[in-house]
């Protein structure tokens, strides 16, 4: 039985999309890996270049491209770059993870890790959403080096472990500051205030998912709704 142009072309998109799946989805999985380093744009950028790849050689070949009608073929490129670009963003997430650096010193520091200097953090005390710097660090074990702005003499050394999609606290000039974080329930799960001590004397600490920076719960209202659990990171002058 003879295969007709239009069967043909149909094969032909069939065979682009996953050619172009399996590149993508296979780059989104790994190129966090392999890029540990590199931003979510620029792994993206690679994601859709790799999941494009079979659709631009097609058209780099002659005898193909007269085969296939690039207007049928945009939307199957479409779909696949799309589809590639979407996984890999709960992959970057897993594969990353947030990270707070607070400064309670009197003097600016440089934070390294694993050679990289990747942040200056100003001095700060009082309790603000924005206080220190934020950071997206790849998971694993990590060389942390803090070392004084004004004349390069190390403050901290040590090695430490990043849990990919968990927040991070780093503090490494916090004597004197201790932090909690603050639970409390709302509508059906409502609870008293409810404060935990983040204990160790290593500064550095991973907290729970979802959690709130120094923005204090809100009070409970007066409606009634099934609600839920808030937490909060706090922090304070230690009592001793």
């Amino acid at each position: 039985m003879a295969v007709s142009s239009e069967q043909r072309a149909a094969a032909l998109r069939l065979t682009l999309a996953a050619a172009g799946l399996v590149l993508g989805l296979s780059s989104a999985a790994v190129l966090p890996l392999l890029l540990p380093w590199s931003g979510q744009l620029v792994l993206v950028s690679l994601v859709l270049g790799l999941a494009l790849a079979p659709f631009v050689s097609l058209f780099a070949l002659r005898r193909l491209r007269a085969a296939l009608a690039p207007v049928r073929v945009l939307p199957v490129a479409l779909g696949v770059a799309g589809a590639s670009a979407l996984a890999l963003v709960p992959l970057f997430a897993l594969y990353r993870a947030e990270l707070r650096v607070l400064n309670h010193g009197d003097a600016p520091f440089e934070l390294s890790i694993d050679g990289r200097k990747l942040a200056r953090v100003e001095p700060s005390s009082g309790e603000s959403a924005l206080a220190g710097v934020a950071l997206v660090v790849p998971a694993g074990d990590h060389e942390f080096r803090v070392v004084s702005a004004r004349d390069g003499g190390e403050l901290f050394r040590a090695r430490e472990r990043i849990e990919g999609g968990h927040p991070h606290l780093f503090a490494p000039q916090s004597a004197g500051y201790c932090f909690s974080i603050e639970r409390r329930g709302y509508g059906d799960a409502a609870s008293e205030l409810q404060s935990e001590p983040l204990d160790g004397a290593n500064p550095f600490w991973v907290l729970p998912d979802g959690i709130s920076w120094f923005s204090p719960n809100p009070e409970p209202g007066v409606l009634s709704t099934s609600g839920g659990t808030l937490s909060c990171l706090r922090q304070k002058r230690c009592d001793y």
